[in-house]
Parts: C-alpha cells; sequence; structure tokens
C-alpha cells in the first residue's frame, strides 16, 4: 500500500494456467512501490511464448525503472520524445522499443524461438496521472462511477477494420478476425503502440487483462465482478473462477489498482479539485497516440 497526497494506493495480481493449456505464457510485474504496473501475453510453441513475455517484461520494467526518477526529455535515451505526453509516458513507450528489438533480436538468433512475441499493456503511476501503453489485444479498462471503459485498443486485425469503417463494432466482437494480431512485441520491426494519460481520482479502478479473461467474459460482466464487494485478491480469484467454470480456454492474467481517498487527507491533491470526475467529459484526457518505429536488425 502506498500513499500519495490524499490518495491511498493498493495493487493486486493473479495469473492462472487455465483448464486446456499445458504452461502459462502470461506474465505480470508490479513494482514494489507500485509505480509501475504490467501484463503480458507471450506466444510462440515450445515455451518461446513464455520466453518473449518475460523478456519483454523484464526489458520494460528494468528500463522503466533506471530512469524514471531522472525527469529530464534531454535525456539522450529516446529514439523520439513526444512533448505532448509526460516524461513518463515517454519513457514507457521507448522501453517498449526496447523490448520489441531484444524480443526479436532473439528470435532471430534462435531457430527455436522464431515467431515468438508477446502482448503487453502496461500503466505507470505519477502526480495523479496514469500513463498507459499498450501493444496487441492485452486489455487495460477503467472503472469510474459504477462504470467500465476500454482505456487500450485492441491491436487486431478485427479492429483495424472497423476503424476503416468496413465492419461494425457488432461484426468485430463475433469476426475471427479479433484472433489476428496486427502489433506484437518482437515479431516485426515495426510495432504500433497506443498510448494515453488520465487524470487521476479517488474511486478510480484499473484492470489489466490478457484476452483469456476478454474472450470469455463481456465488459460488464467484469463491471459486475468488480463492484461486488469491496476491491481486492478475491475479486481476481472470483473472476478466474467465471473464466475455468466456462472452460478455461487460455491462460488468464489480471491486474487490478484502487486509487482510495485518504481519510488523514495530509496533502491537497489539485487535479480532484479542478476537475468534475461526475463529468463524462473528462473520464479521460485526450491525447492519445499510435506509434510505428522501424528499427534494423
Amino acid at each position: 500500500m502506498a500513499k500519495g497526497g490524499n490518495v491511498i494506493v493498493e495493487s493486486w495480481a493473479r495469473t492462472d494456467t487455465g483448464r486446456q493449456r499445458a504452461t502459462n505464457e502470461d506474465c505480470l510485474y508490479i513494482d514494489p512501490d507500485q509505480e509501475l504496473v504490467l501484463v503480458l501475453d507471450g506466444m510462440g510453441g515450445h515455451r518461446a511464448g513464455e520466453v518473449a513475455s518475460r523478456m519483454a517484461m523484464e526489458t520494460i520494467a528494468s528500463f522503466y525503472k533506471r530512469y524514471s526518477n531522472a525527469s529530464d526529455e534531454k535525456l539522450d535515451i529516446f529514439d523520439d520524445y513526444d512533448n505532448t505526453f509526460t516524461f513518463q509516458a515517454n519513457l514507457l513507450r521507448q522501453a517498449t522499443f526496447i523490448a520489441n528489438r531484444v524480443v526479436l533480436e532473439k528470435s532471430i538468433q534462435s531457430e527455436e524461438y522464431v515467431g515468438m512475441g508477446s502482448t503487453m499493456t502496461g500503466m505507470a503511476i505519477h502526480d495523479y496521472t496514469v500513463s498507459m501503453i499498450n501493444v496487441g489485444d492485452t486489455r487495460m479498462y477503467l472503472i469510474r462511477n459504477g462504470t467500465i471503459e476500454q482505456i487500450s485498443k485492441d491491436h487486431t486485425l478485427a479492429e483495424d477494420q472497423v476503424e476503416r469503417g468496413v465492419m461494425s463494432r457488432d461484426e468485430a466482437r463475433e469476426s475471427q478476425l479479433r484472433h489476428i494480431l496486427s502489433s506484437v512485441i518482437g515479431v516485426d520491426p515495426r510495432i504500433r503502440i497506443h498510448m494515453d494519460e488520465l487524470a487521476i481520482f479517488p474511486g478510480d479502478t484499473f484492470v489489466l487483462c490478457t484476452d483469456g479473461v476478454t474472450a470469455v467474459m463481456q465488459d460488464q460482466e467484469i463491471l459486475e465482478e468488480i463492484l461486488n464487494g469491496s476491491p481486492g485478491p478475491e475479486t481476481l480469484e472470483r473472476i478466474i473462477d467465471r473464466v475455468n467454470e466456462r472452460g478455461g480456454p487460455d491462460n488468464t492474467t489480471l491486474a487490478l489498482t484502487v486509487f482510495h481517498e485518504d481519510p488523514e487527507g495530509e496533502k491537497e491533491m489539485v487535479p480532484i479539485v479542478e476537475l468534475d470526475a461526475s463529468d463524462p467529459s473528462v473520464v479521460h484526457d485526450v491525447k492519445q497516440q499510435e506509434d510505428v518505429e522501424d528499427i534494423d536488425v
């Protein structure tokens, strides 16, 4: 548990192999100071997916933690720096670029790892802000005022068709194209990264989860479980149980982060004073970006 101003942050995470997989290729990370949360889903045969997700997790976590206290965009560590986003968001994006290189180079060097990769969603907590990033179809949700909203963006062929107006949202939910990823860490030199930043309010809950959850549970069902009592590790166990009751077709990994109001009220949290959390127009910032990078390997 960590305190910051008049907000208390609590995080929990769980992973489960499921009912139909022999190994667990998912990976998760929560920083001891709860400044960074990552959930990853590896892919590739002969345990290569497990290798990819762990390599990506270790690369992103170590790079972010190494430079997170520097807060200086002039550091010579960025391929590109976007001034419309915070230092932390840029740092998280750069860490993902590097993870893509590391995993891709490993797959090229070893035949047993050819084609391995990993999806990822992550959040950095700082200055009453969440900087989020995702690649692939591992999702992040924001639960606020009793409603759920997907903050991440699915990098799938189905989602690409929706954006082009070729397919409706309802059609995409049933399309087999939703299983075909259009961006993955470690598979291609070009990687699409979705970024967003959100102001934090007391009561906000963030859910990060692999497609082992979303393949068998609708958003509203996830919301029902989160709102069923006080959020905590039991919440994650209920969701995993529900997934396994429906066959548990894939590995299941979830991370849950909740921002509570600190009754001691040691400091004033300025963003809460300035923004009205009940106003749907401020559910999250409009700052979003898709990044594509070319690298030589």
